[in-house]
């Protein structure tokens, strides 16, 4: 029979304290093992429309700070780590704290480590932009629905993260050839800034239209609008192109991890950066003024070609068929949330009717699910009997956490692991709401797990029946 612990005891007092609205809801303890968040934070607010990286992948609006978190509204504000806080108390809000927890699908531990970029942040005096963690980019794939198990596994996102930031840099770093040669010329050199941002995948600029139409030049993979600030306060868009050439991916060692700031890495991503054309004076800058500049040496910018290469035209087909996906799945993801959003209930109900289909199980995995449970049901009979036998609602409570904390420990280590130390993070500085809100995700995630992990294995038993035996 399962022997519970000391700590196993105290964790479910403490969740249970936590759910049942207690007013010492957070632990005592003389050796916190610390937030994966950094808490410090400034007394300075500011009105700037974003915290994280510099790149929004979705068109929706969100306030997660995932992924490539883009903020559209004045109304969150964000301290220097880019976290989004509260401003009556310039604490970090939950959702800055949430998302560096494991997903409830997630098998491995993700860095939750964040790098500062090197881009300036408009509205503020010093900061810079911050780029998410290898768990928060994780996190917004699998929120959006973008998380391809056969495509995109998870020892793979710290690669795909360290790409992120270094073509972030590399596009700053054109735009401020732009804004050198313009800006530079009333003493603004080196001092714009970079307000907000947005990810446009689904709309083609006029360029990237027109390169397509006429000269046969692949459609970019993505699109980004970033808004920049100068010195004087004039406030400029940018219209950022990307494309793919599949024939210059390097097939080098590491070349999956590239420095941050290495300008020639990543050569199979081409950037296309110039000024939106908003008024005549953009239209002169980018047609007239650009060009002289590069004819008698004021700048270093070097334009992307509007003739694609032959290695390009090559690949035009492949592209078409890239952009005729992203245009899909924004279309479906559109009308899903229109169905959810006008008539969920109905929706609901056809979804319970509806016959789920049978996910690919290995017999290996089989067997693997097989042991876990049979040690699950070993170890958590007393809790189990517990479950069954209580008689209130405080005692039933405290019984089904405690089930579900042993069957997490088993099924779900990674979610049980971020359960304990989420309980054990209090610092002494944080405030009960931020602390609540991080414990009762993380055991929500757990409890997912769990149900998931039951869920694939009640598929692995009609498929392999004879691993499972009387279970």
């Amino acid at each position: 029979h399962h022997r519970k612990t000391t700590q196993d005891m105290n964790t479910t007092q403490n969740i249970t304290s936590l759910k049942m609205g207690t007013s010492n809801s957070k632990p005592q303890t003389n050796t916190p093992t610390g937030c994966p968040v950094n808490h410090e934070t400034n007394n300075k607010k500011t009105d700037t429309e974003a915290g994280g990286c510099p790149v929004k992948h979705e068109i929706q609006k969100t306030n997660d700070d995932g992924g490539c978190p883009v903020q559209h509204t004045n109304k969150t504000v964000y301290n220097v780590y880019s976290q989004p806080i509260d401003p009556s108390n310039n604490m970090p809000s939950s959702s800055a704290v949430t998302n560096q927890l494991p997903a409830a699908s997630q098998t491995e531990e993700l860095s939750t480590n964040r790098v500062q970029s090197t881009i300036p942040k408009g509205g503020t005096d010093s900061s810079t932009w911050t780029y998410p963690s290898p768990q928060m980019f994780y996190n917004a794939l699998v929120r959006k629905g973008k998380l391809d198990a056969e495509n995109v596994k998870e020892s793979d996102v710290t690669s795909v993260v360290a790409v992120h930031n270094n073509m972030n840099e590399k596009t700053w770093a054109k735009v401020m050839e732009w804004e050198d040669l313009i800006a530079g010329e009333i003493g603004g050199m080196g001092k714009s800034k970079l307000l907000k941002f947005m990810g446009k995948p689904t709309e083609l600029s006029p360029k990237a239209r027109l390169k397509n139409a006429i000269f046969g030049h692949p459609l970019p993979f993505d699109r980004h609008d970033w808004t920049i600030v100068r010195q004087d306060g004039t406030e400029v868009r940018y219209i950022i192109d990307y494309y793919h050439n599949d024939e210059a991916a390097s097939t080098e060692d590491n070349s999956g991890f590239p420095d941050m700031h290495d300008r020639k890495a990543i050569q199979s991503i081409l950037v296309d950066v110039r000024p939106a054309i908003d008024s005549p004076v953009q239209l002169f800058q980018r047609a007239c003024y650009m060009p002289y500049a590069r004819q008698v040496g004021l700048t270093q910018f070097e334009p992307l070609d509007m003739m694609p290469s032959a290695e390009l035209k090559s690949q035009r087909a492949e592209a078409d068929r890239v952009w005729a996906h992203i245009q899909a799945n924004a279309n479906a993801s559109g009308q899903k949330n229109t169905t959810q959003n006008s008539n969920e209930s109905e929706s609901a109900a056809a979804d319970t009717t509806q016959e789920e289909e049978m996910p690919r199980i290995s017999e290996k995995e089989a067997q693997a699910l097989a042991q876990k449970l049979q040690e699950m049901m070993q170890s958590c009979q007393i809790a189990q009997k517990k479950l069954t036998q209580c008689n209130d609602e405080e005692e039933c409570a405290t019984a089904s956490l405690d089930f579900t904390l042993c069957m997490s420990k088993i099924l779900c280590p990674l979610q049980y692991g971020a359960v304990t130390k989420s309980l054990h993070s209090g610092d002494g500085e944080e405030n009960e709401e931020l602390y609540n809100a991080r414990v009762e995700k993380a055991l929500e995630n757990a409890t997912e797990c769990v149900g998931g992990v039951n869920v694939r294995a009640a598929f692995a038993r009609r498929q392999f029946p004879h691993l499972f035996g009387k279970q």
